[in-house]
């Protein structure tokens, strides 16, 4: 009687270990899923959710812009030939930015005029360049230029 009242005893004891451990792994699984970065719902701020329907606006109909690059003691009178083209989130925005192509051509050359380069010919430097040109025109066209794309994009 005794020796039966151990073993259920120890069962039941082992019983309530295995179950403490089982929820111990699924709370444990669900706070690694709830930290890490991909869990749905969580979006960093430099995540930005895409739009259903983006329109194209190409800056200067398509023809390549050209710009001098700003001077270095190693490289002296180096220029940049871009084809630049916009992607928006506003159906009648690419008909306003026709309008002010030559306010956007002039952003753009502005942007480039400040760079080196070298610093265009480091792995990051378009992506440094494309989010400096989206920011200038996203204050004046109210955050509505979703991407810049870079068709050409040739330093001589």
């Amino acid at each position: 009687m005794k020796g039966e009242k151990l073993n259920s005893i120890i069962l039941i004891l082992l019983v309530l270990l295995l179950l403490m451990m089982v929820g111990m792994g699924i709370g444990f699984l669900t706070v690694i899923k709830n930290l890490s970065p991909s869990a749905s719902g969580s979006k960093s701020a430099t995540e930005i959710e895409k739009p259903e329907k983006l329109y194209i606006y190409d800056v200067n109909d398509g023809k390549p812009l050209m710009s001098n690059l700003q001077d270095t003691q190693t490289n002296v009178g180096r220029v940049i030939r871009v084809t630049v083209q916009l992607e928006v989130t506003d159906k009648k925005l690419p008909e306003t930015m026709k309008e002010k192509n030559i306010v956007i051509a002039d952003i753009i050359d502005s942007v480039l005029r400040s760079k080196t380069a070298d610093e265009l010919l480091k792995p990051e430097g378009k992506e440094k360049v494309r989010k400096e040109i989206k920011d200038r025109l996203n204050e004046i066209f109210d955050n509505k230029v979703y991407n810049v794309n870079f068709g050409e994009f040739i330093i001589q």
